[in-house]
């Protein structure tokens, strides 16, 4: 109702713009999509988020604030067809940090995906004292919902440093989505850290729809999670 109001008033009863370039208007179809997300439900809205994005993590050298070294592993029930995931954290490299102080690395990993309101949603590894290139082999086990593939879920990756007197601060963030793993069942391998997560289009009005929904946890935490970045004065 309201694109059609604007395509009316664009089209000034035949004095403005022509209906037939109203209708190809690459402008109007993408705020058409908009708003065909504002009555999804967040779970609908965080698998769009998870399926529509193929190119985060790609970052320049100089964007690279370390790297984390993870293994995923994804199992499913032959008779259920639950998905489980474990993850182990294996170890950290070369982490861009400067601190006069104490500086405690940690790993957060958080599982991003629908139906999972009463589930597990994010596992912390310990916090290693002053070591730059910490290791931590350290295990954790998600349960997927039972509506979606395993496609439809992506691993949100953060090492912060820990303190006890304030906020931890974010040191650098990685993706890894679960559709990657294939059939092979299973991954291992170095992820670089960036300061933030690269949305596109459709994941920014997706932020913008959760940041709206103050009632709703998981869409709170799934927008903390996205909009989080490491301070620029940090990193040089």
């Amino acid at each position: 109702m309201a694109l059609d109001t604007i395509k009316e008033f664009f089209h000034a009863s035949g004095n403005g713009l022509k209906k037939t370039f109203l209708g190809k208007s690459p402008e109007l179809q993408s705020l058409r999509y908009a708003l065909s997300l504002y009555n999804q439900t967040t779970d609908t809205l965080i698998k769009t988020f998870v399926s529509t994005h193929t190119s985060r993590g790609k970052l320049s050298q100089e964007d690279a604030l370390g790297e984390v070294s993870v293994q995923v592993d994804l199992l499913t029930h032959s008779v259920t067809g639950r998905h489980k995931v474990t993850v182990t954290v294996v170890a950290a490299n070369d982490l861009k940090w400067r601190t006069t102080g104490m500086f405690r690395p940690f790993v957060e990993v958080h599982l991003i995906g629908p139906d999972l309101s009463d589930k597990k949603r994010k596992h912390s590894t310990k916090s290693q004292r002053n070591n730059w290139s910490p290791k931590f082999n350290e295990s954790f086990h998600f349960m997927l919902g039972t509506t979606d593939s395993a496609n439809s879920y992506e691993l949100h990756i953060c090492i912060k440093d820990y303190c006890f007197a304030r906020e931890d601060r974010l040191i650098g963030m990685s993706v890894m989505q679960l559709r990657d793993i294939g059939e092979k069942g299973t991954s291992a391998c170095w992820w670089t850290l960036g300061r933030r997560v690269f949305l596109d289009e459709t994941g920014w009005t997706v932020l913008r729809i959760l940041s709206q929904r103050t009632n709703d946890e998981v869409a709170k935490e799934f927008v903390k999670l996205k909009s989080e970045c490491r301070h620029i004065e940090d990193v040089s």
